[in-house]
């Protein structure tokens, strides 16, 4: 049975996500297997594309401290054993893909927009908390090319920074750098705090207040201003101020 038909067939044969597959267009997304999905995470619209999309996404994310370990395709294996009961015949399938992301190397972005599509975003959470283990299976700590892979996903799946920080914080993980810890505020912070904060901050770094300062650290402190600049943009535009 192809395994090419649903919301996600274009995408599938013409996008990224054809070039990732290759020769394994005739997967087996039998009846059995399709129930299995559904009943493990109910919800789902497209559950090819979605299982596809998951063991991309994951691969990327290991990818970036180098080639995938035994231990992240454990990982893998697991959640998909344990959570939608796959036998050893079905994670063939799972594994073409990771050889094939491992290969190919294609953009995130596609994939992460057409996970969202396919679970109706109900599973944003999930692949956040699949990406830090992932992540941390590699050495028990995040490198930071790493963490700005995790930083898009989220994003792209619509996660607040607080809920973000909420799902670090499971793993023992400190707040991301985002908009309020630049500006030094509470998730809680209100219109009037934030541009309180935002004008100490921008005022340390003003380009007046720097001018004496060599050329290393004149740039640093620019880039520092800019930054707290674009923090509170995003600010204003997350709080509508």
């Amino acid at each position: 049975m192809s395994w090419l038909w649903g919301a996600g067939v274009g995408f599938l044969r013409g996008g990224p996500l054809g070039a990732i597959i290759g020769g394994t267009a005739q997967h087996f997304f039998s009846k059995k297997v399709l129930r299995k999905i559904k009943r493990g995470l109910p919800g789902i619209e497209d559950q090819g594309l979605f299982v596809t999309c998951l063991a991309v996404i994951l691969t990327k994310i290991g990818m970036e401290g180098g080639p995938l370990s035994p231990g992240q395709t454990h990982v893998i294996h697991k959640f998909f054993k344990k959570n939608l009961h796959y036998e050893a015949e079905e994670l063939k399938f799972i594994d073409k893909a990771i050889a094939e992301t491992q290969r190919l190397n294609p953009d995130l972005p596609p994939f992460v927009d057409q996970y969202k599509k396919a679970s109706k975003n109900h599973y944003s959470f999930l692949l956040l908390a699949l990406s830090y283990q992932i992540a941390l299976t590699a050495g028990g700590s995040l490198t930071e090319e790493t963490q700005e892979l995790i930083d898009q996903v989220a994003q792209r799946l619509g996660v607040s920074y607080p809920e973000h920080d909420r799902i670090r914080q499971k793993y023992s993980l400190g707040h991301t750098k985002n908009p309020y810890t630049i500006l030094g505020v509470d998730y809680s912070a209100t219109p009037d705090a934030i541009k309180k904060a935002y004008r100490h901050k921008v005022g340390r770094y003003h380009p007046d207040r720097v001018a004496h300062l060599g050329d290393e650290e004149g740039g640093e402190a620019h880039m520092r201003f800019l930054e707290i600049q674009a923090a509170y943009e995003e600010l204003e535009r997350i709080h509508e101020m």
